[in-house]
C-alpha cells in the first residue's frame, strides 16, 4: 500500500485511475491540509508520496527529509492572486492580510517575490493549504491569497477578483511535483505507479523551472546553503515492472 498526499487530486492521477492504469496498484490518497503536514508525514513514514510545490523541497531537505523528485504532475501550476472585492490591483494590496500555507512554502515564496518586486508590503497570515486559503478568503478572514484551478474560478464566481497572474511574471514557473521517500526508490510497487502516471501524462522535471525557483529564493535571501534541486531529481521507469 502506497499513501499519497495531495491538496487537490491531480489530473494525471484521475486519468490513470479512469483508464484502469492503477489496476493492481494499492494506492490511498489523503488530502493535505498544509505543506508542513506533508513534510512531517514523509519524514515519519506515514506518507510515501506527496504532490506539492517543488519549492517546498528547499525547506524539507534542510529539515532532514530524504526524498526524491520523480516528475511533475503539471508543466506549470496556473496561479493567480485573488482578493477581496474592493481590491482590484496589486497596488491595492498594500497593508492587506495575505494568506499563505507556511511562510517558507513554495507558493508563499513566489507571492513574496512578486509583491517585493512590485514594492508592496502586506501582512502574511499562515492559514494552511489551498482549500483552507480559499475558505479564509471567501469568509473575509484574509484579504488576498494565491489560488489555482479549480478554486480560482470559484473565487471569481464568488466576487473575488483576479489581480495578478504568476505566469505573467514567471512564465517558466514549475508545476507541482511528485515527491517520494528516497527509501522507496526502486521498489516494484512504486515503479508500477510511476509508469502508470507517466502513461497518463506526468511530465519529466523541467530543469529550467528548478533554476528559476533557485534564483527566486536567492533574490529573497532565503536560499538554504548548498541547496541543489537538480540533485533530488530521479528518473522513473518507462514501463511497469509487474
Amino acid at each position: 500500500m502506497l499513501i499519497l498526499s495531495s491538496f487537490i487530486t491531480p489530473a494525471v492521477l484521475t486519468a490513470a485511475r479512469g483508464s484502469g492504469l492503477l489496476t493492481g496498484i494499492h494506492l490511498e490518497e489523503v488530502r493535505a491540509t498544509g505543506s508542513p503536514a506533508q513534510r512531517d508525514g514523509l519524514r515519519s513514514g506515514d506518507l510515501d508520496l506527496a504532490v506539492t510545490a517543488i519549492d517546498n523541497l528547499f525547506e524539507w531537505t534542510r529539515a532532514g527529509v530524504d526524498v526524491r523528485l520523480v516528475g511533475q504532475v503539471e508543466r506549470t501550476t496556473p496561479l493567480s492572486v485573488h482578493a477581496a472585492p474592493e481590491i482590484t490591483t496589486l497596488a491595492d494590496l498594500a497593508g492587506a492580510r495575505f494568506a499563505v500555507d507556511a511562510p517558507d512554502s513554495g507558493f508563499a515564496v513566489v507571492a513574496r517575490h512578486m509583491l517585493r518586486t512590485a514594492g508592496i508590503d502586506v501582512e502574511w497570515v499562515e492559514v494552511g493549504g489551498v482549500v483552507e486559503r480559499f475558505e479564509a478568503l471567501i469568509a473575509g478572514a484574509v484579504d488576498a491569497t494565491l489560488l489555482g484551478p479549480p478554486l480560482d474560478d470559484r473565487a471569481l464566481a464568488a466576487g473575488r477578483p483576479r489581480v495578478a497572474r504568476v505566469q505573467d511574471a514567471f512564465p517558466a514557473f514549475s508545476g507541482q511535483g511528485l515527491v517520494v521517500r528516497a527509501d522507496l526508490i526502486g521498489t516494484p510497487e512504486l515503479d508500477d505507479l510511476l509508469a502508470a502516471l507517466r502513461t497518463a501524462g506526468m511530465s519529466p522535471v523541467d530543469p529550467a523551472g528548478l533554476d528559476q525557483l533557485t534564483a527566486m529564493r536567492a533574490d529573497l535571501g532565503v536560499l538554504p546553503p548548498g541547496s541543489d534541486l537538480h540533485a533530488l531529481v530521479h528518473p522513473f521507469p518507462a514501463t511497469a515492472t509487474r
